[in-house]
């Protein structure tokens, strides 16, 4: 039996697939001079789903460090977009992060643009398929971070 090569394998296709549409995405956001990073998108978009979320709750969720993490949180008060607020879990003091009524209306203005550029992508042709391989890649990324004790920190 000969021996796969890397380069031939599925954890490589994932990647290079994943620097293509993480460079797509990049290269849209700046095209169109979004008030809002692309990481800031995934954080308010986040963030619109799970109201209140800590942010070491966040990091978690978007697979960013903390660090990250905070720096994209404040980034987004500043301009406005998210309000924190200190709690308590615990004995311990955490900031809720929540998307203001601004937040909202940017994140759904550039949520609306992202659609139409996944639709000039076409990959809309293919939606059961997309939907099923969205599936996939779920459950394989939950077994290996699992089975790896994989986490963002």
């Amino acid at each position: 039996m000969t021996r796969e090569h890397y380069t031939e394998s599925l954890p490589y296709e994932l990647e290079l697939t994943s620097r293509v549409l993480h460079e797509a995405i990049v290269r849209f956001f700046d095209e169109k001079n979004f008030e809002i990073s692309h990481d800031e998108f995934v954080v308010l978009d986040t963030l619109s789903t799970n109201e209140g979320i800590s942010q070491i709750d966040l990091a978690k969720l978007i697979f960013k460090g903390r660090a990250h993490t905070g720096r994209f949180l404040m980034s987004l008060e500043k301009k406005g977009l998210v309000t924190r607020t200190p709690s308590k879990k615990g004995r311990r003091l955490i900031m809720q992060n929540v998307v203001t009524v601004k937040g909202k209306k940017v994140l759904d203005e550039t949520g609306k643009a992202i659609e139409l550029h996944i639709d000039e992508m076409n990959l809309k042709d293919n939606l059961d398929k997309a939907k099923k391989l969205i599936e996939l890649l779920h459950s394989v990324r939950k077994d290996i971070s699992e089975r790896f004790d994989i986490k963002f920190q």
